[in-house]
């Protein structure tokens, strides 16, 4: 008697958990995203709205931008785990990457209007400059971006040696504007003869334009100069102790962006970009060239894994 009792209490309690609501999962982290002033704090303060409010809603946490004056402060910080998440340039990437080799890159924008994953580093002068290559630039004033941009100072200056010009001597002044937007300012209003930034990968045939300009007035006031070869794009990155289960999440976020009219907005006006394609080791061989680091590889994710249909159940 005494065990059929036992027996039915056992029953009813496993009746009454079962019948008992799920917990909710735990909520998930609040995530740092990190971004530097490249296009200009104006612009960077316009990403901020645009990116925090359709980050928060795509990964279900909370999401804050935390712009960042340079290059550098941006890269410590995605090192050293003081941010979750960057939109960050390949340089800056990888000299993350070698303070911290889980440093991992996610995904890289797409620009132009044929999707391109590639941009280059050009110098300018004013559309009007009698200017015909770096040669006849020799003695004059170059706007540069900062020390650790790219495409505005250190992929120039490998050009300027290419051509058997010395970055040291060849220009007769230097002056650091902070971001392109004042690179090409500089330049239009006569503070300086030539500056350095980049231009998106142009369709096949068609002629190299100033993007990096596009804030300053029309690219007609502009022209190319001297051009790099093909650079890849800045990266969305994720720091060493991010949690490996939501990088899959991050990477369709990204991916889907160019899907829905708000996440159209947030390419275009956020990122400057037509989307986000998935990053490859490959992409970063002109970095690590230029940085002559061998021992240092860039570390990729995987592609991201595809969420099963709704109402679909997996097949073999």
């Amino acid at each position: 008697m005494h065990r059929l009792v036992a027996c039915l209490l056992v029953a009813l309690s496993a009746l009454a958990v079962a019948g008992e609501p799920k917990s909710p999962p735990p909520p998930k982290k609040p995530l740092t995203f990190g971004m530097a002033h490249q296009y200009g704090e104006e612009h960077a303060q316009k990403a901020k709205a645009l990116i925090e409010p359709y980050l928060t809603k795509s990964l279900g946490s909370q999401v804050t931008v935390q712009p960042f004056d340079t290059y550098e402060e941006l890269s410590e910080a995605l090192a050293t785990n003081k941010v979750d998440l960057a939109w960050i340039t390949p340089l800056a990437f990888v000299q993350a990457t070698q303070k911290n080799r889980d440093v991992t890159a996610l995904s890289k924008a797409m620009r132009s209007s044929d999707g391109g994953l590639f941009y280059r580093s050009v110098f300018i002068v004013k559309a009007s400059s009698t200017a015909s290559d770096l040669k006849s630039l020799a003695g004059k004033k170059v706007a540069w971006v900062g020390k650790l941009s790219a495409s505005g100072y250190l992929f120039p200056r490998a050009l300027l040696g290419e051509q058997g010009l010395d970055p040291d001597r060849h220009f007769g002044a230097e002056t650091f504007a902070g971001d392109h937007l004042a690179v090409c300012k500089a330049v239009k209003e006569g503070r300086a003869e030539v500056g350095a930034t980049y231009a998106a990968e142009p369709k096949d045939g068609a002629a190299l334009a100033p993007t990096g300009c596009e804030d300053a007035g029309p690219l007609s006031d502009f022209k190319v100069l001297a051009s790099t070869a093909n650079l890849p794009n800045e990266v969305i990155a994720h720091s060493p102790d991010f949690p490996p289960t939501r990088v899959n999440d991050v990477m369709m976020a990204f991916g889907r962006m160019g899907n829905t009219p708000d996440g159209k907005k947030v390419l275009t006006d956020g990122f400057r970009a037509q989307g986000f394609g998935v990053a490859v080791e490959g992409d970063f061989d002109p970095v690590l060239a230029l940085l002559k680091t061998k021992e240092v590889k860039a570390k990729v994710a995987e592609e991201p894994k595809a969420e099963p249909a709704k109402g679909k159940k997996k097949g073999k």
